[in-house]
C-alpha cells in the first residue's frame, strides 16, 4: 500500500520553557496508508487531538522535533502559502464543536472554503447543495446554525470539510455533541467516505463504541502511542479495547481496585490519602466476599488508630448502606449486560427505572416527570454505551430548554459518579460495539 502520512520522531510542546510547559507528543512514529480508516484512541489529555491537529497543519509551529510527511512532503518545511493551500485542499477537518459561522447560512458555511480557491459563486452554490444533499439536509440550506439541531450542524460541518474534495478527512471527537441517532449517522457516513470514496479517514475519540468500523487503532497514553492494533471484526475490536482499558491504560489497577478507587473518591472527599487507602482495603474485601456487610460497617466506624477508617457512626452507616446497594445494583447490571449480549434490543424499562430512582433518591431538588423520563432515556443509553460518561454528565447539566435535565454541577457529579461506580468492571458496557 501507498503511505500517505508518515510521522517520524515527532515531539510537540505547549508553553515550551514556561512553568506551564506540557510535553504533548513524545517521539511519535507512525505510518498511515492511503485509503485507511484509523483512529487515535485514549483518555482526555493523552495527546490525540494534538496529533490530529499536527497532521491537519494547525499546530506546526509548536513542533520542536521530528517530521510530518504527507504525500512525501514534510509539511514542517512548507511556506505559509503552501501550508494554507494544504489546509484548504489537502485535508478536511470535522470539529467536535462544529465551528460554523453563526451569521451565514448552512449553504454559505459549506461554500466558504471554495471561495478561497476563487471558484465562482454559482459553482460554489451548486457544489455546496450537492454536498448537503449527500448528507440528507439540502432542505436546510438556507437555515442559520442556531436554527439547526446538533446532528444537523455536524452534518453541515462534514459537508464543509468535503468542500474542496480533500483526500484526507480528520475528525476530532465528531460524536461528542450528538445524541445516539445522529452519532450513528455520522459513523455511517465516515465509513462511507472511506469505503465508497476511498478517502483516508482519521478519527480522534475517547468513546470506545465509535471504533466499530476502523481498520487500525492507535492507542495513546501521556503523549505516546503505546499500542497499535488491527482488529478484523467488531468483536475483535471490543476485545482489543477491553485489553487496553483494563490492562494497559492503568496496568497498576485491576477492575476491582479501579472500582474501589472510584468509590473512595465518591464517599471520602476531603479525607486524607491514608484514610482513603484504608477504605479501599476494606471495600475490596467486601466486594470479594471476604467480609460481610456488618463487619464492613464496623471497620468504617472503628477509629483509625485501631485499624479502622475512623468515620463517625452516622456516616459509616450511610456509606455501608450505599455500598450494599451498589453491590446489589452491580449484580443487576451484570445480568442486563448478559441479556444485551444475547439480544441488544431487549427493553430495559424496569431495570432502568430502578436505577433512575436510586440515582436521585438523595437529590434535594424536585424532579419532574419529564425530567425522570429524560433521565431514564440517558441511563439506558449509558448502560448500552451509546453515550459516554462525559456525554451523560453533559445532558444532566444541560438546561431543560435544550432537552437536558437542568441539574446543578454538584448534583450532576454525584449522580454520574454513582452510576459510573456500578458500571466499573462490566467491560461489555464500556466497549459495546455490536449494536
Amino acid at each position: 500500500m501507498e503511505t500517505i502520512i508518515r510521522l517520524e520522531n515527532l515531539n510537540l510542546y505547549y508553553d515550551k520553557g514556561k512553568p506551564s510547559e506540557v510535553w504533548a507528543l513524545k517521539n511519535v512514529n507512525l505510518k498511515i496508508e492511503k485509503g485507511e480508516y484509523v483512529a487515535f484512541f485514549g483518555p482526555s489529555g493523552c495527546g490525540k487531538t494534538s496529533l490530529l491537529y499536527t497532521i491537519g497543519g494547525i499546530d506546526i509551529d509548536k513542533i520542536t522535533g521530528g517530521s510530518v510527511v504527507v504525500n512525501d512532503r514534510n509539511i514542517r518545511e512548507f511556506s505559509n502559502q503552501e501550508l494554507a493551500i494544504y489546509r484548504q485542499m489537502g485535508i478536511g477537518i470535522v470539529f467536535q464543536q462544529f465551528n460554523l459561522i453563526p451569521s451565514i447560512s448552512a449553504l454559505d458555511n459549506v461554500a466558504l472554503p471554495m471561495a478561497f480557491l476563487g471558484i465562482s459563486s454559482s459553482r460554489r452554490r451548486e457544489e455546496a447543495l450537492a454536498l448537503l444533499g449527500r448528507l440528507g439536509i439540502e432542505n436546510l440550506a438556507d437555515r442559520y446554525p442556531h436554527e439547526l439541531s446538533g446532528g444537523q450542524q455536524q452534518r453541515v460541518g462534514i459537508a464543509r470539510a468535503l468542500a474542496n474534495n480533500p483526500p484526507i478527512i480528520v475528525a476530532d471527537e465528531p460524536l461528542g455533541n450528538l445524541d445516539s441517532e445522529n452519532a450513528n449517522k455520522v459513523l455511517e457516513f465516515l465509513k462511507e467516505l472511506n469505503e465508497k470514496d476511498g478517502r483516508t479517514v482519521i478519527m480522534v475519540t475517547h468513546e470506545a463504541w465509535s471504533l466499530r468500523d476502523v481498520g487500525r487503532i492507535f492507542y495513546m497514553k501521556d503523549g505516546e502511542i503505546v499500542k497499535v492494533d488491527e482488529p478484523k471484526t467488531r468483536l475483535m475490536t471490543a476485545k482489543s479495547v477491553s485489553s487496553y482499558l483494563y490492562r494497559e491504560l492503568y496496568p497498576e489497577l485491576g477492575v476491582s481496585e479501579t472500582s474501589a478507587v472510584i468509590l473512595a473518591n465518591l464517599f471520602l472527599r476531603g479525607y486524607s490519602v491514608d484514610e482513603m487507602k484504608r477504605f479501599e482495603f476494606f471495600l475490596l474485601r467486601r466486594m470479594a466476599g471476604e467480609m460481610d456487610g456488618e463487619a464492613f460497617k464496623v471497620n468504617l466506624d472503628k477509629p483509625f488508630r485501631e485499624g479502622g477508617v475512623g468515620l463517625w457512626r452516622q456516616k459509616a452507616e450511610k456509606i455501608a448502606r450505599s455500598v450494599e446497594e451498589m453491590i446489589e445494583r452491580k449484580k443487576e447490571i451484570e445480568d442486563v449486560c448478559e441479556e444485551l449480549e444475547r439480544n441488544p434490543a431487549t427493553p430495559l424499562y424496569d431495570e432502568v427505572k430502578k436505577i433512575g430512582d436510586w440515582l436521585i433518591e438523595d437529590y434535594a431538588g424536585i424532579v419532574s416527570d419529564i425530567q425522570k423520563i429524560r433521565l431514564e432515556e440517558i441511563i439506558s443509553e449509558r448502560i448500552q454505551n451509546v453515550i459516554s460518561a462525559e456525554h451523560f454528565k453533559r445532558i444532566l447539566n444541560l438546561s431543560k430548554g435544550k432537552f437536558g435535565l437542568g441539574l446543578s454541577l454538584r448534583a450532576t457529579e454525584r449522580i454520574s459518579e454513582k452510576l459510573e461506580a456500578i458500571l466499573v468492571g462490566n467491560g461489555g458496557l464500556s466497549i459495546k460495539l455490536s449494536q
